[in-house]
Protein backbone atom coordinates (compact mmCIF):
# COMPACT_ATOMS: atom_id res chain seq x y z
CA UNK A 1 0.00 0.00 0.00
CA UNK A 2 2.66 2.46 0.60
CA UNK A 3 4.61 1.55 -2.43
CA UNK A 4 1.27 2.44 -4.06
CA UNK A 5 0.80 5.92 -2.20
CA UNK A 6 4.29 6.76 -3.13
CA UNK A 7 3.64 5.97 -6.69
CA UNK A 8 0.77 8.10 -6.90
CA UNK A 9 2.48 11.41 -4.91
CA UNK A 10 5.41 10.56 -7.21
CA UNK A 11 3.19 10.70 -10.23
CA UNK A 12 1.59 14.32 -8.53
CA UNK A 13 4.40 15.84 -8.45
CA UNK A 14 5.57 15.18 -11.87
CA UNK A 15 1.87 16.06 -12.96
CA UNK A 16 2.02 19.61 -11.04
CA UNK A 17 5.67 20.11 -12.60
CA UNK A 18 5.04 18.69 -15.79
CA UNK A 19 2.06 21.69 -15.90
CA UNK A 20 2.86 24.68 -13.92
CA UNK A 21 6.29 25.16 -16.03
CA UNK A 22 5.31 27.18 -18.75
CA UNK A 23 7.83 28.36 -21.85
CA UNK A 24 9.45 31.13 -21.53
CA UNK A 25 9.42 32.68 -25.24
CA UNK A 26 11.10 36.28 -24.38
CA UNK A 27 8.18 37.67 -25.58
CA UNK A 28 7.49 39.97 -22.59
CA UNK A 29 6.46 43.67 -23.82
CA UNK A 30 8.88 46.56 -23.19
CA UNK A 31 8.19 50.59 -22.83
CA UNK A 32 10.24 53.34 -22.56
CA UNK A 33 10.14 57.17 -22.71
CA UNK A 34 12.20 58.83 -25.06
CA UNK A 35 12.94 60.74 -27.94
CA UNK A 36 13.14 59.94 -32.01
CA UNK A 37 17.23 61.12 -32.65
CA UNK A 38 18.11 59.68 -35.67
CA UNK A 39 17.86 56.95 -38.69
CA UNK A 40 19.55 54.43 -40.28
CA UNK A 41 21.69 55.95 -42.90
CA UNK A 42 21.19 53.19 -45.49
CA UNK A 43 17.47 53.20 -45.68
CA UNK A 44 17.73 57.24 -46.47
CA UNK A 45 20.91 56.75 -48.91
CA UNK A 46 18.66 53.38 -50.68
CA UNK A 47 15.22 54.82 -50.33
CA UNK A 48 14.21 51.68 -48.33
CA UNK A 49 11.88 51.97 -45.38
CA UNK A 50 13.19 54.47 -42.86
CA UNK A 51 14.63 53.11 -39.83
CA UNK A 52 14.53 54.84 -36.54
CA UNK A 53 16.70 55.30 -33.99
CA UNK A 54 15.15 56.01 -30.31
CA UNK A 55 17.22 56.65 -27.06
CA UNK A 56 15.36 56.71 -24.02
CA UNK A 57 15.02 59.83 -22.06
CA UNK A 58 17.57 58.19 -19.21
CA UNK A 59 20.32 57.89 -22.59
CA UNK A 60 20.63 54.10 -21.12
CA UNK A 61 18.44 52.96 -24.60
CA UNK A 62 19.45 53.20 -27.69
CA UNK A 63 17.15 51.29 -30.13
CA UNK A 64 16.38 51.06 -33.68
CA UNK A 65 13.16 50.08 -35.19
CA UNK A 66 11.97 50.00 -39.27
CA UNK A 67 7.92 49.49 -38.08
CA UNK A 68 7.35 53.01 -37.41
CA UNK A 69 7.33 54.66 -40.81
CA UNK A 70 5.25 54.49 -44.24
CA UNK A 71 5.34 50.67 -45.96
CA UNK A 72 7.43 52.23 -48.92
CA UNK A 73 9.94 55.40 -48.43
CA UNK A 74 8.44 58.61 -48.98
CA UNK A 75 9.21 62.18 -48.01
CA UNK A 76 7.90 63.71 -45.67
CA UNK A 77 8.72 60.84 -43.42
CA UNK A 78 5.74 59.77 -42.04
CA UNK A 79 5.81 58.36 -37.87
CA UNK A 80 2.91 56.31 -37.75
CA UNK A 81 1.14 54.87 -34.57
CA UNK A 82 -0.71 52.45 -37.34
CA UNK A 83 -1.72 53.39 -41.01
CA UNK A 84 -4.33 55.86 -40.31
CA UNK A 85 -2.66 57.77 -37.38
CA UNK A 86 0.01 59.72 -38.03
CA UNK A 87 2.40 60.68 -34.58
CA UNK A 88 4.77 62.65 -36.89
CA UNK A 89 5.63 64.20 -40.36
CA UNK A 90 9.43 65.21 -40.45
CA UNK A 91 10.55 67.13 -43.51
CA UNK A 92 13.47 65.54 -45.59
CA UNK A 93 15.44 68.72 -44.22
CA UNK A 94 16.49 66.84 -41.53
CA UNK A 95 17.71 63.82 -43.61
CA UNK A 96 20.23 65.81 -45.45
CA UNK A 97 22.97 64.51 -42.99
CA UNK A 98 22.72 61.11 -43.52
CA UNK A 99 26.10 60.72 -45.37
CA UNK A 100 28.11 61.38 -42.47
CA UNK A 101 25.60 61.59 -39.60
CA UNK A 102 22.79 59.02 -38.16
CA UNK A 103 21.52 61.88 -36.25
CA UNK A 104 18.93 64.51 -36.41
CA UNK A 105 20.90 68.29 -35.28
CA UNK A 106 21.40 68.72 -32.00
CA UNK A 107 18.91 71.47 -31.96
CA UNK A 108 16.09 68.78 -33.16
CA UNK A 109 16.86 66.24 -30.37
CA UNK A 110 13.98 66.74 -27.87
CA UNK A 111 11.59 68.06 -30.78
CA UNK A 112 10.11 64.46 -31.66
CA UNK A 113 9.16 62.80 -27.99
CA UNK A 114 7.47 59.53 -28.06
CA UNK A 115 6.11 56.83 -25.66
CA UNK A 116 6.53 52.84 -27.23
CA UNK A 117 5.75 49.61 -26.19
CA UNK A 118 7.85 47.09 -27.93
CA UNK A 119 9.13 43.70 -28.58
CA UNK A 120 12.82 42.89 -29.62
CA UNK A 121 12.77 41.38 -32.67
CA UNK A 122 13.33 37.99 -33.65
CA UNK A 123 15.86 37.23 -36.77
CA UNK A 124 13.47 36.58 -39.00
CA UNK A 125 11.70 40.01 -38.18
CA UNK A 126 15.37 41.95 -38.03
CA UNK A 127 15.90 43.96 -41.28
CA UNK A 128 19.40 43.95 -42.72
CA UNK A 129 19.55 46.51 -45.87
CA UNK A 130 21.77 45.90 -48.37
CA UNK A 131 24.29 48.86 -48.20
CA UNK A 132 27.62 47.51 -49.55
CA UNK A 133 28.67 51.91 -50.20
CA UNK A 134 27.50 52.81 -46.71
CA UNK A 135 30.40 53.80 -44.17
CA UNK A 136 28.27 53.25 -40.96
CA UNK A 137 26.14 50.17 -39.57
CA UNK A 138 24.24 51.35 -36.99
CA UNK A 139 24.44 48.43 -34.10
CA UNK A 140 21.53 48.90 -32.21
CA UNK A 141 19.17 46.78 -30.36
CA UNK A 142 16.33 46.10 -33.37
CA UNK A 143 12.95 46.05 -31.90
CA UNK A 144 9.20 46.01 -33.07
CA UNK A 145 6.98 48.72 -32.18
CA UNK A 146 3.81 47.70 -30.80
CA UNK A 147 2.10 51.22 -30.16
CA UNK A 148 3.52 54.34 -30.03
CA UNK A 149 2.40 57.68 -28.51
CA UNK A 150 3.37 61.13 -28.39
Amino acid sequence: MQKLISIVFLCGILCIMACGCEKDDGESIKSIEGYLVGFDPCTINHHYRVGYVIISTDLNDTLVTYNLSDNEFRMPASILNNLSDTLYKIPELYFQNYGSCPYFPDTLRYKYKVNISYLTATDDEKVYNLCTTDILFLHYEQVVVKSATK
